[in-house]
């Protein structure tokens, strides 16, 4: 399997149908573009069936691969998560090896200038909305939950990032916008799988330069818009969180999250990205407060300025 451009092997007890569960809608709400391995693994993982998730054994970076051994049943919605997290962890720290940070809470979008904004923010601070106007313009959407992000010649570019949009019905009716839905969650959230998506494969494949990145704060009830400008040491700070905390574990999965190392490589990644980010974006990272659209309104506006 491959998620996030990282290659993982499974071996082990594979006959009831373990690995094909990774290619679901519910993991690819969460692994960034899952597909077919091609080449050498950087992650093995061996599985022994059983009713308990846990994580047994691990060693880090011998020969460059990562191993684990786990105990685990079928990967399911509502029922057993947690190996859907935990390969997310795995490959995050795997990605980051090679220079590609798996940015937690995320979603990119395409501008009409061409080039992506990355909106960042905590749970339900607008992310999903932000996903269903951008769809209601017609412009692409390349993440909609975990973005794949690397440098390039002093700037970030969006390489990959989840598939699968969920979002609150809600949104259509307050903003007046309508896009079509696969499926419904318990809940009643609307699902939108966006895997056959010829133009996003094109953009991820060849990579979409970050023109702006919005820390998001947005709700339903609120009016107007208002943006702040992130600067310095607080692009470094806030990007370090949501670069980091898949790897820590910090997107929690029972029964507890790996601690896993960081090595030199990774240390060297991460703080290749946080400088460029902090050199090449403290006139292009803001804080944005208010309405959903007033946000996404504004930022058009901005990003065709600078277009």
């Amino acid at each position: 399997m491959r998620t996030g451009g990282v290659n993982i092997r499974f071996t082990g007890e594979l006959d009831d149908g373990f690995r094909d569960a990774f290619f679901g809608l519910f993991a690819r709400r969460y692994l960034p573009d899952v597909g077919v391995r091609s080449g050498d693994p950087q992650v093995i993982v061996e599985r022994f069936k059983g009713d308990e998730f846990r994580v047994f054994s691990a060693s880090y970076d011998h020969m460059g691969v990562d191993s684990y051994k786990i105990e685990s049943g079928v990967p399911s919605a509502y029922g057993n998560e947690a190996p859907i997290f935990f390969i997310l962890q795995a490959a995050a720290r795997a990605g980051a090896k090679s220079g590609r940070m798996f940015i937690t809470d995320s979603v990119g979008v395409v501008t009409p200038n061409g080039k992506a904004v990355l909106f960042v923010g905590y749970p339900h601070t607008g992310k999903s909305t932000m996903s269903v106007l951008a769809l209601g313009h017609g412009l692409p959407v390349l993440s909609t939950e975990n973005t794949v992000v690397e440098v390039r010649d002093g700037r970030l570019y969006i390489v990959g990032g989840t598939e699968v949009l969920v979002y609150d019905p809600r949104v259509e009716g307050i903003y007046d916008v309508e896009v079509p839905y696969d499926e419904q969650t318990r809940s009643g959230y609307r699902i939108k799988d966006m895997g056959m998506d010829d133009e996003r494969k094109k953009l991820l494949r060849d990579g979409v330069e970050i023109d702006m990145i919005v820390l998001l704060h947005a709700a339903f009830n609120c009016m107007e818009a208002s943006f702040s400008r992130i600067k310095g040491r607080k692009v470094r700070k806030t990007l370090w969180y949501f670069s980091t905390a898949l790897m820590k574990g910090l997107d929690y999965y029972e029964p507890a999250p790996l601690h896993v190392p960081m090595n030199d490589e990774i240390s060297r990644h991460l703080r290749e990205f946080l400088e460029t980010a902090s050199s090449g974006y403290s006139d292009r990272m803001f804080e944005a407060f208010g309405n959903h659209r007033a946000v996404f309104e504004r930022v058009l506006e901005m990003s065709s300025l600078k277009g």
